[in-house]
């Protein structure tokens, strides 16, 4: 093999592989940008988050010793920032909202929205929950279902333990 052909094969895979680099870089930095948003709305309510989880477009935190849970979307322009205290928590539950596609013979459902269902003991406050999936802002689920499971036990686990 000679040195043109060498050369010319490496700047080939370089130009193959810079979108998948700068792919990858962008996702680091907007992961970065949402573990900072957490960590400042954390701070804002005088917490520390002590165990998080970051995803494409959302970030979800928990400070153990402040029993607070922390939230933040960002989707487009749109941010989303959101808490619980959990000790004014009677409930949380997964709210899988999803429709069927197909007919009789190939029918089958997906899911449109992904909640975080929060009730609390005071019948005076409204429900809330953290939205951690949306058909309508996100591409495709990506790990979401998961997330949302790890995260109703995490919180439930510690309702139990408050009771």
């Amino acid at each position: 093999m000679n040195s043109g052909t060498a050369i010319t094969g490496v700047i080939l895979i370089a130009i193959f592989m810079l979108p998948f680099i700068f792919m990858l870089n962008g996702r680091k930095k907007k992961k970065k940008k949402l573990l900072e948003s957490i960590l400042t709305l954390a701070n804002n309510h005088n917490c520390k988050i002590s165990q998080q989880e970051i995803s494409e477009e959302f970030a979800i935190g928990l400070d153990e010793r402040a029993n607070q849970l922390f939230f933040f979307k960002k989707i487009k322009d749109k941010e989303v920032a959101q808490h619980v205290n959990l000790d004014e928590i009677k409930s949380c539950k997964v709210i899988k909202t999803e429709h069927n596609i197909g007919n009789k013979s190939d029918n089958y459902k997906t899911i449109d929205k992904l909640d975080l269902h929060f009730s609390f003991l005071d019948k005076k406050n409204p429900d809330t929950s953290f939205t951690l999936y949306d058909v309508e802002e996100n591409y495709g689920l990506d790990g979401e279902i998961q997330m949302i499971e790890k995260w109703s036990n995490i919180v439930n686990d510690r309702l139990i333990k408050q009771k």
